[in-house]
């Protein structure tokens, strides 16, 4: 029993369910429906046949009129065949969705809604071909007359300013006429009712009329160049030419007829141009033309410069060869006095001599530039080069004689410096026997002595260098380094010696407090007192230091700190 209630809730449900289904799927196609009658009226209300009225009020014939017979007939289709078929396919949908055959009611709401798209397509077509027929007709009036307002004033200035536009007079004639005509063409095509034509025609004539305005612009300024300025401008450049040449100025390497000659060509190229009415052309050759000019008088005006810059140079460096040249004969016999004095590296001598020769050397170069000048067989900027590179070997070679009487400068007072050194030294081996004699120590030990022998017979051997002739200071400067390393060795380790013996004598001094306290300690300091009075300092202080440590620590230092006070 009770499956079979279950069985029948389950049964109840899913019928209820499917009406639901069916209910909201009616529903919605129904809402679709309604959408598609809603645009059907929205076609059928179309202003189509207002809009048509207005073309009826241009002359209909021609264009127009095969237009106006065309959207009517396109409109008339959609009254009378497209919209009833549309009529017909809802009303058979709304029938089959009243019957619940929503599949059939699909169809026919699909096969109205593609009638619908094709029925507004069309409509947009006609409306959008009827106003640009009617845009056409409003701007062709409005614009037709800027056009030929522009184009009397095109005729005017031609007829005016015929004499600047000459050459191009014939083919400019030709193109006014064209023009005309298309006016002509344009009154026709209206008159006809072709106004899409005549649209056609008006951007035409805007085009040609500005073209015409162009060309009046450009060729006045391209046929006064090409007849007048340039040509002027070329004769000016043959003129200065001409003049420079007789001036003594060596322009052979700039083929100035050759260029004059391609230029008169490119003009004549041009001024065709012109007459063909290719302003383009004309204009590149022309500007060529110009380029060509500005580059040759720039050549021109640095023939000028390099000439000026030239003589100057000439001027100014015969002067500071002749001062070189006085400068390296001087610097010759200071050489040889020197020489009798000090002795000279092979490396310093032929610096002196590659000094003389390059003054020869560059004497003869700059007589040679001087007679290609005279004979003017160069141009001014060659020359220029030329003697620039003259003056940068002349700054080289006084550097090089500027380091060679530097290097004469400073053996004497190198010299001077070595003898400075070994009085220096002198007074310090001096100072170290004074040093020893107020000292008061028991004695020098023997490796002392021996250093203090071999600092003095240094420093003898530098005195002995000295006094050669000529003088090597290379070997002077060898013997001095040595001896300055022995007298300072020395000097210090006799300070240290001293210094020693008396920090040993103090120590001494001050551990006698301990002789009476310990037997060790006694010994140790009458050893260290042995040590000191056999010169042996270093021993003796070690000794001394170690036993003082043991049984005062830190008093060696504190007796160091002392003595190096006192």
């Amino acid at each position: 029993m009770g499956s079979l209630l279950t069985f029948i809730i389950v049964i109840i449900s899913i019928i209820l369910i499917y009406l639901l289904t069916g209910l909201i799927i009616k529903n919605r196609a129904d809402r679709e429906l309604q959408e598609l009658k809603a645009w059907k009226q929205a076609l059928k209300d179309k202003p189509v046949a207002d809009e048509l009225k207005k073309v009826k009020d241009l002359n209909m014939t021609g264009q127009t009129e095969a237009l106006f017979e065309k959207w009517r007939n396109e409109w008339d289709e959609v009254l009378t065949v497209s919209i009833p078929q549309i009529e017909k396919d809802l009303q058979e949908a709304e029938s089959s969705l009243s019957g619940f055959l929503s599949r059939k009611s699909r169809l026919f709401m699909e096969q109205a809604g593609g009638l619908l798209v094709e029925a507004e397509e069309k409509i947009e077509g006609i409306v959008k071909e009827l106003h640009n027929l009617l845009e056409s007709h409003t701007k062709n009036n409005a614009e037709i007359e800027v056009v030929r307002s522009a184009y009397r004033e095109v005729k005017k200035n031609m007829l005016a300013y015929r004499h600047t536009v000459s050459l191009a007079e014939k083919k400019l004639e030709e193109l006014l006429d064209q023009e005309h005509q298309k006016f002509q063409q344009f009154e026709e095509a209206t008159v006809n009712g072709n106004y899409l034509e005549a649209r056609d025609i008006v951007r035409s004539l805007e085009q040609g009329v500005a073209h015409l305005q162009t060309l009046l612009e450009d060729i006045p300024d391209l046929q006064l160049d090409c007849q007048a300025n340039l040509p002027g401008q070329i004769s000016d450049l043959l003129l200065g030419y001409q003049e420079m040449e007789e001036q003594g100025y060596i322009l052979h390497h700039l083929q100035i007829d050759k260029e004059v000659q391609d230029m008169q060509h490119q003009i004549q190229l041009a001024l065709d141009d012109i007459k063909t009415l290719r302003v383009h052309e004309a204009k590149a050759r022309t500007e060529s033309v110009k380029n060509k000019l500005d580059s040759l008088y720039d050549v021109l005006e640095n023939e000028v410069t390099a000439k000026y810059h030239a003589e100057k140079e000439q001027r100014e460096i015969g002067m500071a060869l002749i001062q070189l040249r006085e400068k390296s004969n001087q610097t010759k016999e200071e050489t040889q006095f020197v020489k009798q004095s000090y002795e000279l590296s092979d490396e310093d001598v032929e610096a002196q001599k590659y000094v003389e020769k390059q003054v020869v050397f560059l004497m003869k170069r700059f007589e040679a530039l001087q007679i290609r000048i005279a004979e003017q067989d160069v141009a001014f900027s060659v020359i220029g080069e030329e003697l620039s590179d003259v003056r940068k070997q002349i700054e080289e070679t006084s550097r090089l004689h500027a380091e060679y009487t530097d290097m004469l400068a400073t053996l004497r007072k190198e010299e001077l410096q070595a003898r400075e050194t070994l009085q220096q030294m002198r007074s310090d081996i001096l100072e170290v026997k004074r040093l020893l004699q107020k000292s008061n120590i028991p004695g020098v030990p023997q490796d002392m002595l021996e250093s203090l022998a071999y600092a003095q017979v240094a420093v003898r051997k530098v005195y002995e260098q000295l006094e050669y002739k000529p003088l090597n200071m290379n070997e002077v400067h060898k013997v001095l380094k040595e001896a300055q390393g022995l007298v300072l060795g020395m000097s210090s380790s006799v300070k240290e010696l001293i210094e020693q013996a008396a920090l040993v004598e103090k120590m001494i001094q001050y551990g006698n407090r301990y002789r009476s306290q310990s037997r060790k300690v006694a010994d140790h300091l009458a050893h260290a007192e042995v040590l000191f009075r056999q010169y042996q300092y270093k021993a003796a202080l070690e000794q001394v230091s170690a036993t003082l440590e043991q049984v005062e620590p830190g008093v060696t230092g504190k007796i160091e700190e002392f003595v190096r006070t006192e």
